[in-house]
């Protein structure tokens, strides 16, 4: 096992060294030692089975490129099988016979030397991870979907423990390596928020740990490093913009380039990753000239910034995080995709602007339906703030009821109803009612609601225990007790809250379900449109109206009208698959009305 093996890649670059004897002499884990003071995690072979294997399964679908170093009798077969794979980026061959093994080296384009001495080794590594043809083939992905995570990052409250938290993290995990932990104790005693783009354009570890959680989006290390993000994004703030266009340079897949041509003119498109720009095009046209393209499509970004969006530092033109960019036009020109966009760095939404705590960051999360990172973020706020236990308890609760597993939830909660605080009782106590709710405990879901309620003075935690107990009564066929709690709870939100508030288009879908009961399904379809009007106006209300479609595609399959039924069924099942796993159970139910409407039509 190689001294990394156990460990996670928090940077950019794997090292593989393949040689019979890379682990069988003294001698050779010492070089392993220096290796690693460029590199740091490497991964050592003594076959060529095994390395293939890890290079094509292990890094395939993973950001990390690989810099593999191959002997001279193993290299001519390994070569030969990984230098086309897009994830292998230099290749070099340390050997004892410069002059034989460059006969065969010279056909391909990815060796970059055939080198003898360790310190030459040691020197090209170096050089060619700071080359503009790395820079090039760095990774780069590109969304269309609106993203709200990093402006919710860079809004998140920092504390002094959160630093010390971050050098406890890069310890632990570089303890083995002690070029690595200069670097630490460097940033301990020397960083500053006025430093944080020299450190970024410097390259130092933070830049690398920012960038291969940018890419990978590693919510645990984008936690520890948000103090980064909010330092550059201040640091830029007080920067002049651009004057002019601005060029970047990059190689890309064919399917990326066909991407942002289908993106032209009709959606904004954000990167993974700071955008950094030039505004010397001919100088990155000659660099994208002269790199290997690796397989890929040479690529120039041209933007015209005429928003003000970018910044200007030193010879760099750098956009913020949170830019996103729109596609003008996509041509090629002599061999080179040019892409013409414009930047943009409007954040409409107010939450977005507005400072929040931990806890909130987590809870967002969840609303976005990310629920392994909140499940991450609370696990890791319950580590370095005990005090908050209770509210990651609730929160772990709340994730796993989305989950489908109530069980689990339940555990969560009575957990936290052990520790929490009296003001936040009530609401701990609504949500163990609503797990037993879904066990099917009703007695002792309408038990823990009507607790809730005594301790309640609000209206709307009042509407929200009454509408929930509302439900509980429904499932036990209690219909008239359903009604009153559904319409109490209409009348106290009504009296707050915006007739297109979400929770009032809850209170309908609530009442849609009563008049199902009743069979009075013309007035249940009413009350769900009603329902429906209001989720709409709401970014975060995918699930109720997904269960709102269920609940009409029910009616009209029960009414004979069965492709309104099939229509319905079909745009929850559209929903519910964007924001639930596979084996959830109201995908499952859903499949199989389908599948019975399907084999009935």
């Amino acid at each position: 096992m190689t001294s990394t093996e156990h460990r996670n890649n928090l940077e950019l670059l794997t090292l593989i060294w393949l040689d019979y004897l890379a682990d069988a002499t003294q001698e050779n884990r010492e070089v392993q030692a220096r290796l690693r003071t460029k590199i740091n995690y490497l991964r050592t072979f003594d076959n060529c089975q095994d390395c293939e294997h890890y290079i094509r399964n292990v890094i395939d679908d993973k950001q990390e490129k690989i810099v593999l170093i191959v002997s001279g009798r193993l290299g001519p077969d390994m070569t030969q099988r990984v230098h086309d794979l897009k994830q292998v980026v230099s290749i070099y061959v340390y050997c004892l016979n410069k002059e034989a093994n460059e006969q065969w080296a010279k056909k391909y384009k990815k060796i970059r030397s055939v080198i003898v001495r360790l310190a030459d080794l040691l020197y090209e590594i170096d050089r060619d991870q700071k080359s503009e043809e790395q820079k090039l083939n760095e990774s780069i992905e590109i969304s269309t979907n609106e993203d709200y995570s990093l402006p919710l990052l860079l809004r998140t409250k920092l504390s002094l423990k959160d630093r010390r938290d971050f050098v406890k993290f890069c310890s632990k995990e570089y303890d083995d390596n002690e070029s690595q932990m200069e670097k630490v104790r460097d940033y301990e005693h020397l960083y500053s928020s006025s430093s944080a783009l020299d450190y970024f354009f410097n390259e130092t570890l933070l830049y690398r740990l920012l960038l291969k959680s940018l890419h990978t989006f590693n919510i645990k290390l984008l936690y520890f490093l948000r103090f980064f993000l909010q330092d550059i994004e201040k640091q830029l703030e007080s920067l002049p913009t651009i004057s002019g266009k601005v060029y970047r340079g990059q190689l890309m897949t064919t399917a990326q380039v066909d991407s942002l041509s289908q993106t032209v003119e009709s959606e904004f498109i954000q990167f993974n990753t700071y955008f950094i720009a030039s505004s010397n095009q001919e100088h990155i046209r000659q660099s994208l000239q002269t790199a290997a393209d690796n397989y890929l499509q040479r690529v120039i970004f041209e933007i015209d910034d005429k928003n003000h969006v970018g910044k200007q530092y030193k010879q760099f033109s750098m956009f913020p995080i949170t830019t996103t960019f729109r596609v003008t036009s996509v041509r090629l020109e002599q061999r080179i995709w040019i892409v013409q966009m414009t930047a943009h760095n409007d954040i409409h939404d107010s939450r977005l602007k507005e400072e929040i705590d931990p806890i909130q960051l987590a809870q967002y999360f969840r609303e976005m339906n990310r629920l392994d990172q909140a499940e991450i973020l609370f696990e890791l706020i319950q580590t370095q703030h005990p005090s908050l236990t209770a509210e990651c308890y609730d929160g772990l609760g709340r994730i796993a009821q989305d989950r489908g597993h109530y069980d689990i939830s339940l555990s969560f909660y009575l957990k936290s109803l052990q520790t929490i605080s009296s003001k936040n009782r009530t609401q701990c106590l609504n949500n163990i009612a609503c797990a037993y709710d879904y066990l099917e405990q009703y007695g002792e879901a309408i038990q823990f609601y009507a607790e809730a309620l005594d301790l309640m003075k609000t209206g709307l935690e009042r509407s929200t225990c009454l509408n929930n107990m509302g439900v509980t009564y429904a499932k036990e066929n209690e219909i008239q007790q359903a009604l009153d709690c559904f319409q109490r709870a209409l009348t106290l939100r009504r009296a707050s809250l915006v007739e297109n508030h979400p929770e009032i288009g809850i209170c309908y879908a609530n009442l849609g379900m009563i008049y199902v009961t009743r069979a009075q399904y013309d007035d249940a379809l009413e009350h769900y449109n009603l329902a429906l009007r209001s989720f709409s106006s709401n970014k975060f209300c995918d699930i109720p109206q997904a269960i709102v479609c269920q609940n009409m595609a029910s009616i009209y399959y029960h009414k004979n009208q069965i492709d309104q039924a099939l229509k319905y069924y079909q745009t929850a099942q559209k929903i519910f698959r964007q924001l639930r796993s596979a084996d959830h159970p109201n995908l499952l139910y859903i499949q199989q009305q389908i599948e019975q409407i399907m084999q009935n039509k």
